[in-house]
């Protein structure tokens, strides 16, 4: 696919069971995360329903260029899941959808995690240009990871320093209480 640099001007669609969008979201979804990290379709499904929880396809004009679920709190957004379609990587779409995260919630923090970056790691190149992809876009790391059944993330947020209890509440909020954490040094 060649693509053309231009002005990239995201739309954003709810992925609703059933839909076009849901379909592209779901597709991207299970190929861009491993299935250890991934929460269930039907799980992502059921807690969007949630007026605060958003599972959002995007698009450029009408080609699908990424997906985006998060869950705002009233100082937090977590951004639980971001990809951009293989096809599009490398030509701003994913610093465009952060962007417009941004700018939707300027007085909130917006928190992401990753894996800790680690030389031991199979994947540690692959690691360390994520960390550098979220730097360069605005967020900065805590000394806060979040553990939970399926191993430890770095807590990673555009704030100037991370609030916990306001990521612990969105987290929280987004599993009507489900989700079994940690946060912690």
């Amino acid at each position: 696919m060649k693509i053309e640099k231009k002005d990239i001007i995201l739309e954003s669609k709810p992925a609703r069971w059933g839909t076009k969008a849901y379909h592209d979201a779901k597709k991207l979804y299970l190929s861009a995360f491993p299935a250890n990290e991934r929460f269930s379709i039907f799980s992502l499904l059921a807690m969007s329903l949630k007026a605060n929880v958003k599972f959002h396809a995007l698009y450029d004009q009408d080609v699908f260029c990424g997906i985006a679920y998060y869950v705002e709190s009233s100082s937090t957004v977590y951004l639980t899941y971001l990809a951009v379609n293989q096809d599009l990587r490398g030509h701003g779409y994913g610093s465009k959808i952060l962007t417009m995260l941004e700018e939707k919630y300027p007085d909130k923090q917006i928190v992401i995690d990753i894996e800790p970056v680690v030389p031991t790691a199979k994947n540690y190149k692959q690691r360390v240009s994520r960390l550098k992809f979220y730097e360069r876009n605005g967020f900065h790391r805590t000394d806060q990871k979040l553990k939970d059944q399926d191993g430890e993330f770095e807590a990673l947020t555009t704030a100037k320093k991370l609030d916990k209890s306001g990521f612990a509440k969105t987290l929280k909020d987004m599993s009507f209480g489900f989700y079994q954490f940690k946060i912690e040094k």
